[in-house]
C-alpha cells in the first residue's frame, strides 16, 4: 500500500522551509518596495488554513511592526458590498491555490483604492498572482493532499521573513534553532505515532493555545476535523477559562500548546484546573519538566515564545495524520471537501 500524500508532504515541510535560508535577499527586496508606502495598518485576507496563518501574522506583525493588524471580512466586499477604506493599508492576501474569488475580490478592491497589495501563494499562475502588486511564492511544490501542511508552514515562514526584513533584523541564527527543532521532530515520527494510539476512539476534544499559539490551536483543530472528522473545538486558553470550562470533565481530551515564555504562568494555572477536573491532558511544549507531570510531545527549542508556532505545529501535523490512519480515514480525500474551495 502506497503512502498517503499527506504524510509525504508533512515530511517535505522541513526541507521546504529550510530552503528559505537562501531566500533572504528576495525578502529584502520585497521589503524595500513595501517601505516606500507610508501605510498606517495591515490587513490580512485569507480562508481556512491560510486564515490560521494570518492569525499568527496578526500577532507577530502587530508586536514587531507596532502598527494595527486586522483580519479582513471578505463578505463585506462580495455579499454586502460594504468594503472598508483600505487606502492607507498594506493588504496581504494568503491563499495556497490563489483561486478563491472572495480573496481576489478584496485584492481587486484594495488595488482600486490605491492600497499596496501582496499575494502569498503557492500558485504563480493563479488569479491572486495576476492581480497582487507584489507576490511572495511559497515554492512548496504541488500539494496533493486536501489537508494543507507544507504550505501552512511556508506561509508562517514567509510572514516571519517578511516582518524581519521590514525591521532590518537578522533572524537567520534564530531560524536555525527552529530548523533544528523541526529536524528533531522529523526523526521522532515513530514516537509521535505511538502517542496517538490512546486517542483512536476519540470523537471530541478541545485544543488550546494562548496569544501567539492561538493560531496553532486553530490549525490543529482544523486538521483533526478534516482528516479524522473529530469535533475539535479550538480556543484561546484565556477564553476557555470562561464558559467553555464547562467542557472540562473526567476523561475529556484537551490538547494544549504550552511554550516557555510570557504565557507560561497562565498556562500552568489552566493545566492545574484541567487536572483538578480530571481532563485527559496532552501538551506540546518546549519545557521538558512539564512532561514529568503531563503526557505530551517535547519540542526541543529554546526560542522566543512569539515564534514557537512554527516548530510547534510540526508535531501536531504528524499527530493529526497518524490519528486519521488508526481511525481508518483517508486524509488525502476527506469527505465533502476539495483541495480548492471557491467562496464568494
Amino acid at each position: 500500500m502506497s503512502e498517503k500524500f499527506m504524510i509525504k508532504e508533512i515530511r517535505e515541510g522541513f526541507s521546504i522551509i529550510k530552503s528559505y535560508k537562501d531566500r533572504w535577499e528576495e525578502f529584502v527586496e520585497v521589503s524595500k518596495r513595501i517601505k516606500s508606502l507610508d501605510f498606517q495598518n495591515i490587513v490580512f485576507v485569507a480562508r481556512g488554513s491560510s486564515d490560521n496563518a494570518a492569525t499568527w501574522g496578526k500577532y507577530y506583525m502587530e508586536s514587531h511592526l507596532r502598527v494595527p493588524v486586522s483580519l479582513c471580512a471578505p463578505s463585506l466586499f462580495t455579499i454586502y458590498k460594504l468594503p472598508p477604506n483600505l487606502k492607507s493599508s498594506l493588504v496581504i492576501a494568503i491563499s495556497q491555490s490563489g483561486e478563491s474569488d472572495d480573496i481576489c475580490e478584496v485584492v481587486n478592491n484594495a488595488n482600486k483604492q490605491g492600497a499596496l497589495t501582496i499575494g502569498i501563494t503557492n500558485n504563480p499562475q493563479g488569479k491572486l498572482a495576476q492581480i497582487a502588486k507584489i507576490n511572495i511564492f511559497l515554492n512548496s511544490g504541488i500539494e496533493k493532499s486536501v489537508a494543507a501542511t507544507k504550505t501552512y508552514l511556508s506561509q508562517l515562514v514567509s510572514i516571519y521573513f517578511l516582518t524581519n526584513t521590514l525591521i532590518g533584523r537578522n533572524i537567520l541564527p534564530e531560524f536555525d534553532k527552529i530548523l533544528n527543532a523541526m529536524e528533531d521532530i522529523l526523526k521522532r515520527e515513530e514516537e509521535i505515532k505511538e502517542k496517538v494510539k490512546p486517542y483512536k476512539y476519540m470523537e471530541h476534544c478541545a485544543v488550546l493555545g494562548r496569544g501567539f499559539n492561538l493560531s496553532t490551536a486553530l490549525e490543529t483543530a482544523l486538521k483533526l476535523k478534516e482528516t479524522s472528522y473529530i469535533i475539535a473545538q479550538p480556543y484561546s486558553s484565556a477564553d476557555f477559562m470562561h464558559g467553555p470550562l464547562a467542557l472540562a470533565s473526567e476523561g475529556f481530551p484537551v490538547f494544549f500548546f504550552v511554550p516557555k515564555g510570557e504565557s507560561m504562568e497562565h498556562s500552568l494555572e489552566v493545566l492545574k484546573t484541567l487536572k483538578e477536573k480530571g481532563s485527559d491532558i496532552f501538551i506540546f511544549t518546549n519545557e521538558i519538566d512539564l512532561l514529568k507531570e503531563y503526557d505530551g510531545i517535547y519540542i526541543n527549542c529554546d526560542i522566543p515564545e512569539y515564534i514557537t508556532p512554527i516548530p510547534f505545529i510540526y508535531p501536531a501535523q504528524f499527530f493529526a495524520y497518524y490519528l486519521a490512519e488508526i481511525k481508518g480515514r483517508d486524509p488525502d480525500n476527506p469527505r465533502n471537501i476539495r483541495k480548492v474551495t471557491i467562496t464568494r
